[in-house]
């Protein structure tokens, strides 16, 4: 989360939107935005996790989401998912990529 806090800038140019999103608790991921100092939103998905398993990417057996980035258009269409679950910086950088290739 915090590698897309320090993008901050490069996604604001890029008009872009971005949004967290947790299987903990709404409380839960509030005090988890406020104690990372995030500067976009971070949702709950819980306790259904109906988002995660509309994006395939919630695990059952674990309780968790794989870290995932997905990249949506203004038109509602997903124009990238980004999978990886060991190098967060990584994450940011993907999403900037498939923004750039949008323009």
């Amino acid at each position: 989360m915090t590698a897309f806090r320090t993008h901050t800038d490069r996604f604001v140019e890029a008009n872009a939107q971005v949004l967290g999103i947790s299987v903990d608790s709404f409380a839960a991921a509030g005090e988890f935005e406020d104690k990372l100092g995030l500067e976009f939103p971070l949702v709950s998905d819980f306790p259904k996790n109906e988002t995660g398993k509309a994006y395939g990417v919630y695990n059952e057996a674990a309780g968790v989401m794989n870290r995932t980035t997905v990249v949506i258009d203004k038109d509602h269409v997903v124009r990238g998912i980004y999978i990886e679950a060991r190098d967060f910086e990584s994450h940011p950088v993907k999403a900037l990529e498939v923004l750039a290739a949008l323009t």
